[in-house]
């Protein structure tokens, strides 16, 4: 009997759930959240949005969830990422929606110098493996987080600076399964500018990239504004709240 109560006792004991905690959550030292609009620069026409929500964790890693809605293409985007503290991404999930229907989604991990990648589609599934150099950026075209892509730069560099870049297929047309293709790249960076949009009054720093001009903030690299002029594009920071945990 004294055994089955000690029994009963200890049972008891370990289904005692543990107090909730009353404040912050202590893996989130700091969050932002907010949108994107994607205009056509000649007549103001909303083509798209982006809805974002960006981590940062107590370990100094960030996490980026990324909606994106570009109704002007028919297309629909769901986008994960974990990056290092410096940016360098390491894991990465990307969904996407075409005219056509489901596209498929691929799941990268960067582990040092291995890539691997994991597609999936209705067409079937398929898995990369490479090896990865350290400066490397996995483009996900979430717009927002251009300035993650940018993480390997040199402040100090006044010219062209050379990059790679891990770029997904995310073209609004066909159901081909989404893959990654590595190939080299090069920005620019032009200098700090203060700018402002309906989202507030920003430090930025200007980089040319191609043919595209981007505005990207000082402290948590999110994309403030781009623009594109071969295709008469703009896309700007229409909306933000941040949450600072003081960790």
């Amino acid at each position: 009997m004294l055994l089955a109560l000690a029994l009963g006792f200890a049972s008891a004991v370990a289904q005692t759930p543990p107090p909730e905690n009353l404040g912050p959550n202590p893996n989130i030292v700091r969050e932002l959240s907010g949108t994107m609009t994607f205009r056509q620069i000649s007549d103001g026409r909303v083509r798209g949005h982006e809805f974002f929500r960006a981590t940062q964790h107590r370990d100094g890693t960030r996490t980026m969830n990324i909606t994106k809605d570009l109704a002007a293409a028919n297309a629909f985007q769901t986008i994960v990422v974990r990056a290092a503290a410096d940016f360098r991404p390491l894991e990465t999930y990307a969904a996407y929606w075409t005219g056509e229907g489901y596209k498929g989604s691929i799941h990268v991990t960067l582990d040092g110098d291995r890539l691997r990648a994991v597609s999936t589609s209705p067409l079937g599934s398929n898995t990369h493996e490479i090896r990865a150099p350290e400066k490397l950026s996995i483009i996900t075209h979430g717009e927002i987080m251009n300035g993650w892509y940018l993480w390997s730069e040199d402040p100090k560099a006044t010219g062209p600076q050379a990059a790679m870049a891990y770029n997904l297929n995310a073209a609004a047309r066909g159901n081909a399964p989404v893959t990654g293709i590595l190939h080299p790249s090069a920005f620019t960076r032009r200098g700090t500018e203060t700018i402002k949009t309906e989202a507030g009054t920003f430090e930025t720093t200007r980089y040319d990239l191609d043919s595209l001009e981007m505005w990207i903030g000082t402290v948590d690299r999110l994309l403030i504004r781009q623009v594109d002029p071969k295709a008469g594009r703009e896309y700007v920071l229409t909306d933000i709240k941040v949450v600072d945990n003081g960790r």
